[in-house]
């Protein structure tokens, strides 16, 4: 018995590896009637991206102007974002840096059951920003790396243009 434990996990492991962004919804924030969706980005049908544009705060510069694309395709198993970050006004000028990759979709947070919050991830699939999206609403909001938002009289919101 002892010697299937590790072919066990390997088989798990194996499983569990190399899929693409999932939907989710927060088990803890979960009732009986799944909330409906904010989702301007999870569209029914074919292959779309939406643009959301900002200027962010920023403590060393004069603000990030942050471009946040993201595809909707209707199979829901593989969305992509491209996020480009300008530093407006370093001591090295302004800088650009560009990634991308796949998010992730969940619902729910505290407070607000019938938020969507999407998570951009790297190549290993670890978190790098958090957005919100409250229903009926044609921008994103910032959030910290708890999945809070953040309590600040500046903009941390993008705009869909």
């Amino acid at each position: 018995m002892k010697k299937l434990v590790p072919y066990v996990f390997l088989i798990g492991l194996a499983f569990g590896c190399d899929r693409p962004a999932k939907e989710t919804a927060n088990e803890e924030l979960t009732t009986e009637s799944a909330p409906e969706p904010a989702d301007k980005v999870l569209q029914k049908e074919g292959s779309t991206w939406f643009t959301y544009e900002g200027t962010l705060p920023c403590a060393d510069c004069s603000g990030i102007k942050m471009t946040l694309r993201l595809e909707n395709r209707a199979e829901k198993n593989a969305r992509e974002y491209k996020l480009s970050q300008a530093y407006l006004g370093t001591t090295d000028g302004d800088r650009t840096f560009e990634s991308s990759g796949v998010y992730e979709v969940t619902y729910g947070m505290e407070g607000n059951p019938g938020a969507m919050i999407i998570t951009l991830l790297d190549d290993q699939e670890n978190p790098v920003k958090h957005f919100l999206q409250e229903k009926d609403s044609d921008e994103l909001i910032m959030l910290d790396i708890n999945k809070k938002k953040i309590i600040s009289d500046l903009n941390y919101s993008l705009t869909i243009k």
